[in-house]
């Protein structure tokens, strides 16, 4: 068993019986925080707990794990690199802090220290358009230029673009959906690392933990509560982006979106969300000027609720009983070059160039490809080396 210090606060002996009890089936962060809360100390509420029931109305009680699992669990985390911050010390965020239902403990990889830095969500779609992808790419350098972090989810599109411009010139925030040790998806892994390395991934899920479907809207929780505000690019109707959007409100955060073109689904849930109040965000200074200084000090609601508004609120349903769709891995991904290709298009011309730049194939292979979608009618190649969807 390791003697490693977890934080500037907390030995093993220390954090172990906090550990128990978050990892304790039925415990999450709001009733965490209530039996500490009652019962005072870490050890009060482990005597108690296996007498109490798991609800009112059953008869089930509590399971706390045993000390070998969560000491395996421990070790494990060390090895990788990873750090444990307790909820209730310095090093937890202090803007996701004020959350009801906060995570009682994360685990990180990187700089801790950076999860008290002034930081912006950037989330959208997976299946982003090139001009979206270029957009988050460039917003997150020039916020990152001025000492502002990039917090995003590491998927495909949007925050893959976003982590990689805020590496360029700041650092950035991954909350991933898995453990410390999982690579999701797979292609990010290098990227991932490098995230580690100048920045912080961030999990509240324990080492071993597989990517699920479940686990991804609590991790958009600690993506919108993490930040101080939330800007959206390319965000389809009914999309889990626009869940994000809706806890960044819910806790008085700002929100902003990237206008696209009225034609691209990708675009209809980020052009609603400024129809309804949404700050309409061309550049880093839009956001720059909107971002509450100093520190917000409540967690009060906003007046203004984005997600009230008629007729266009009726178009976003964010209330909807079924989850945001999540890309889990696919191993039977039949997944085109042709499909590549018009994934990156949208109605805004769009040089060859930055596809060729783009498709991660032979340049000869795309130009192929290329041809045989204009055949079938599915773009237009324009005079001037622009394609048109």
């Amino acid at each position: 068993m390791s003697k490693k210090p977890l934080s500037s606060t907390l030995s093993v002996k220390q954090l172990l019986p906090y550990l128990k009890i978050a990892r304790t089936e039925g415990i999450g962060g709001i009733r965490y925080r209530q039996l500490l809360d009652h019962y005072q100390t870490p050890e009060a509420v482990l005597e108690i707990l296996p007498k109490l029931k798991r609800s009112k109305d059953s008869t089930k009680k509590f399971q706390v794990p045993d000390n070998k699992i969560l000491h395996r669990e421990i070790d494990q985390t060390l090895e990788l690199g990873g750090q444990f911050v307790l909820r209730g010390t310095l090093e937890y965020p202090p803007l996701l802090d004020m959350l009801e239902d906060a995570p009682p403990i994360l685990i990180a990889m990187g700089n801790i220290e950076l999860l008290k830095k002034r930081n912006v969500a950037i989330v959208g779609a997976r299946n982003a358009s090139i001009h979206g992808i270029k957009m988050a790419e460039n917003l997150a350098a020039d916020l990152s230029a001025h000492q502002i972090g990039i917090t995003s989810g590491l998927a495909r599109g949007i925050d893959k673009a976003a982590h990689k411009g805020a590496l360029y010139t700041g650092f950035t925030i991954a909350v991933i959906g898995c453990g410390i040790d999982m690579f999701y998806p797979t292609e990010h892994k290098d990227l991932q690392k490098s995230i580690a390395e100048k920045g912080v991934v961030l999990t509240e899920f324990s080492i071993g933990t597989q990517p699920q479907a479940m686990h991804f809207p609590r991790r958009n929780r600690i993506i919108a509560g993490l930040s101080w505000g939330c800007i959206v690019i390319e965000a389809a109707q009914h999309s889990g982006s626009l869940i994000t959007a809706k806890q960044a409100l819910d806790y008085n955060r700002p929100v902003f979106a990237v206008p696209g073109s009225p034609i691209d689904p990708r675009c209809k849930g980020s052009n609603n969300l400024i129809r309804m109040g949404a700050i309409l965000t061309e550049n880093a200074m839009d956001i720059i000027s909107e971002l509450p200084h100093p520190l917000i000090q409540e967690n009060t609601p906003s007046n203004t609720d984005l997600f009230t508004y008629s007729p266009a609120a009726e178009n976003i349903s964010l209330q909807n009983k079924n989850p945001p769709q999540v890309n889990i891995p696919d191993k039977n991904n039949s997944r085109t070059i042709e499909d590549d290709i018009l994934f990156l298009l949208s109605a805004t011309p769009t040089p060859i160039d930055l596809i060729l730049r783009n498709v991660h194939y032979p340049t000869n292979e795309i130009q192929s490809a290329l041809t045989l979608l204009e055949i079938q009618q599915k773009i237009f190649l324009c005079h001037n080396g622009y394609i048109l969807k």
